[in-house]
């Protein structure tokens, strides 16, 4: 069963954002664009001081929250932060790379956020996405849907290995049929992958078969038969589903 507490801090990230959107690198916004910049600041601004009267008048009552992990929430069940948390929660996100369309009196919110949670004396770092679509009533923007979800980032440390078999794993493999072939090599003592036209990225060790991506969240462990020649290896996602992808040369 989930814990309860990692769900409710889930919800923390929909009402908190500690920081403005950094004006660093960020491309200029046309005067209708800032004005929805400055409605979710706005919104920001009054959770970050615990208001919950001033939060609540950016966000419509039928306002629907779409979370990482699926959930479809409701106003009421988001607004518990605003007021039940306290001022030295240490939580703490850095916005960026926000892309703002308007269409008349509908606009769409994009942007990017790493969110900083305390556990005693653990930091744990979460790469986020969001998208907020706002809607004009009576002359004034207002909330009227947020989806936000986790960008895969994989905080496991590469193991101390023995690399002489390095060269059993490269080859070209399949997933299905109709993917391009990925393509594992060595280069400077490191095994490689490439798929198609993609960057290559590097597979970092887990122990003598296994491997993960820093882009991933899921494992690959390589196959080998009873004569010890590698046939393929297994993705294991994070979820707990397998992909058996095939060696193929």
């Amino acid at each position: 069963m989930e814990d309860n507490r990692v769900r409710y801090l889930g919800y923390v990230s929909i009402v908190l954002c500690l920081a403005a959107i950094h004006t660093v690198d960020q491309p200029k916004l046309s005067p209708a664009e800032q004005e929805i910049l400055d409605v979710r600041n706005a919104r920001t601004e009054a959770s970050n001081n615990r208001d919950l009267e001033a939060w609540s008048r950016y966000i419509a009552d039928d306002c629907i929250f779409s979370s990482d992990a699926g959930d479809r929430l409701t106003k009421a069940q988001v607004s518990r932060p605003v007021t039940n948390l306290p001022r030295e929660y240490d939580y703490s996100v850095d916005p960026r790379e926000a892309v703002v369309h308007v269409y008349g009196d509908a606009a769409v919110l994009n942007l990017r956020f790493t969110v900083h949670e305390r556990f005693t004396d653990s930091d744990i770092v979460s790469e986020m996405r969001a998208t907020e679509t706002y809607v004009k009533r009576n002359g004034a923007w207002i909330l009227v849907a947020r989806q936000w979800g986790k960008i895969p980032v994989n905080y496991r440390k590469p193991a101390a290995v023995d690399t002489h078999n390095y060269k059993d794993y490269a080859g070209q493999y399949e997933w299905r049929p109709v993917d391009d072939f990925e393509a594992i090599s060595v280069k400077d003592g490191k095994l490689w992958t490439q798929t198609g036209k993609d960057a290559a990225e590097e597979m970092l060790p887990m122990g003598a078969e296994a491997f993960f991506l820093k882009g991933e969240l899921g494992t690959n462990t390589f196959i080998r038969d009873a004569q010890g020649r590698v046939t393929g290896y297994t993705y294991r996602d994070a979820d707990g589903q397998e992909v058996h992808v095939r060696k193929i040369r």
